[in-house]
């Protein structure tokens, strides 16, 4: 099997880089209260001095102030007067002399609805919609630590609300869009590991079908082997059976040998007795001597089968005794064979579990493909349907 080393490309790069930038983008925490400063109104802030005739005319100067903020000796803010509502109370009958000289802060709502510049703005609107009808209309005091920071209209809570739905559309945009490209880099990995396990698969198979055919060859080599040791036992049988029957000859020579004598001996004799015979004898004189050159000639015959026996002997004992060492040394390899004969099944029997897994991986990754493609037909619809939306 093969494995491939792969260089990263500049455009996985640049996709790392855009991905690092959007999770910065999503996880960087705001600072404090800077969703509200671009909505945060300013107004002007009463104390215990100014009269109700003084607020009067701090609203008639400018018309834009929708409220008037009251705070403390301590600089806190401590009471809330609307605009709407300060205008119909002192615009009664007999208000003129008995509220215009009237310290103001008497009028405020000393109650309300105060919120720190650290609040979400999710909690600040949930809390802002959760009013009663009463003071569904009043301003929202934000403040820094204890100390005023500026109010907030309903108009303003609409306004940021807006703002902060189409900042989470804008994020929820980007959501679809990287999960769009992520899916997109899944599939694209999902199709690799899909082909890899197809690769794999296919040369898993055509590693069993090797082992199978080195299996098969190294049972002809075992069974080879076996007719050899066979045969090495049947030719050490038979060099053993040589030298006993070379042993036998060579007797059986020593025996003509001797028979070879005696007959020279007894021609000897009757060669002597010829001549004691004169005339008589001449004849059998002849004979004798034929007899004796003939045992001379068996002698000789005799010692030249006995000498060849002999080195055939020496011959028989090397080729038995090198018979038996060939034989050990096959014998010694038979474990050699078996370990091998039992290393090709295991492997012809991993290399099929292998092709097993490839093949369910190959099934995983075609499923798997197919799901995130239908994922990424959402997303683009998703996000399609957005656009026509807007």
């Amino acid at each position: 099997m093969t494995l491939l080393q792969t260089k990263p490309a500049q455009s996985a790069v640049v996709e790392v880089q855009a991905e690092a930038a959007f999770e910065s983008r999503l996880t960087t925490e705001p600072e404090a209260g800077a969703s509200y400063r671009q909505y945060i109104r300013k107004v002007p802030i009463i104390r215990e001095s100014e009269s109700c005739l003084d607020v009067l005319n701090m609203f008639a100067k400018d018309p834009s102030i929708p409220c008037v903020i009251y705070c403390n000796e301590e600089d806190r803010p401590s009471g809330l007067i609307m605009r709407d509502v300060f205008y119909q109370r002192m615009m009664g009958r007999f208000s003129v002399d008995l509220y215009y000289t009237r310290p103001a802060f008497r009028f405020a709502d000393h109650h309300p609805m105060k919120i720190d510049m650290s609040e979400r703005v999710g909690s600040l609107l949930q809390m802002a919609l959760e009013r009663p009808d009463s003071k569904f209309y009043d301003c929202v005091l934000l403040t820094d630590g204890d100390r005023l920071a500026g109010v907030l209209t309903v108009r303003d809570l609409m306004r940021l609300s807006s703002g902060l739905q189409a900042e989470a559309e804008e994020k929820r945009e980007l959501i679809l869009q990287e999960s769009y490209r992520h899916t997109h880099n899944i599939q694209s990995s999902l199709t690799e590991v899909r082909e890899a396990a197809a690769k794999t698969s296919s040369e898993c198979k055509q590693m069993r079908e090797w082992s199978h055919t080195g299996k098969e060859k190294l049972e002809l080599v075992r069974t080879s082997y076996l007719g050899l040791v066979d045969d090495m036992t049947k030719r050490e049988g038979q060099a053993s059976e040589l030298v006993q029957n070379a042993s036998r000859i060579s007797s059986i020579t020593g025996m003509i040998t001797e028979l070879a004598n005696q007959s020279s001996l007894l021609a000897m004799n009757a060669s002597i007795e010829a001549a004691h015979a004169g005339e008589h004898g001449r004849g059998f004189q002849v004979v004798a001597v034929e007899v004796q050159s003939l045992a001379k000639q068996t002698r000789k015959l005799s010692g030249d089968i006995s000498e060849l026996l002999q080195h055939i002997e020496r011959l028989a004992a090397d080729t038995a005794e090198g018979a038996v060492s060939s034989l050990r040394e096959i014998q010694s390899c038979e474990s050699h064979v078996s370990e091998g004969s039992q290393m090709f099944h295991e492997m012809e029997t991993t290399v099929h579990e292998i092709e097993i897994s490839g093949n369910r991986v190959y099934q995983l990754a075609e499923e798997t493909v197919q799901r995130v493609e239908r994922v990424k037909l959402e997303l683009a619809g998703m996000s399609n349907s957005d656009v026509s939306t807007t």
